[in-house]
C-alpha cells in the first residue's frame, strides 16, 4: 500500500513539472520557477541513479529495483521504506 502511495506521488510530481513546462513563464523570470524545474528535474534521476547503486551493491537480488528505478521519486521510497529501516538484504561476502 505505501509502494502505491509513493508511485502515485512521483506522478503526480511528473504531472506538476508538465503543468510547470505547459504554462509557458520563462524559468527565469521567476526564481521559484526556478527552483522548481531544478527540484522536479535535477533531484529524480540523481536519486534514481544512487538507489540502482545501493540496490545493485546491496540486494540479493537488484533487478527489480533497478527498475523501479525508472518511476520518477521512487529513490524515496527505497530510502524510508529499505535502507532506513535495515530491510535491504545484503549479500553474504565472502
Amino acid at each position: 500500500m505505501k509502494l502505491l502511495l509513493y508511485v502515485t506521488g512521483g506522478f503526480v510530481a511528473m504531472a506538476l513539472a508538465a503543468l510547470v513546462i505547459t504554462r509557458g513563464q520563462a524559468p527565469d523570470s521567476n526564481p521559484a520557477i526556478l527552483f522548481v524545474f531544478v527540484g522536479l528535474f535535477g533531484i529524480p534521476p540523481l536519486g534514481a541513479f544512487w538507489m540502482m547503486y545501493v540496490s545493485i551493491r546491496h540486494e540479493k537480488n537488484p533487478l527489480p529495483m533497478v527498475l523501479l528505478a525508472f518511476i520518477p521519486f521512487s529513490f524515496l521510497w527505497y530510502y524510508f521504506e529499505r535502507v532506513r529501516t535495515g530491510k535491504h538484504y545484503s549479500r553474504q561476502l565472502s
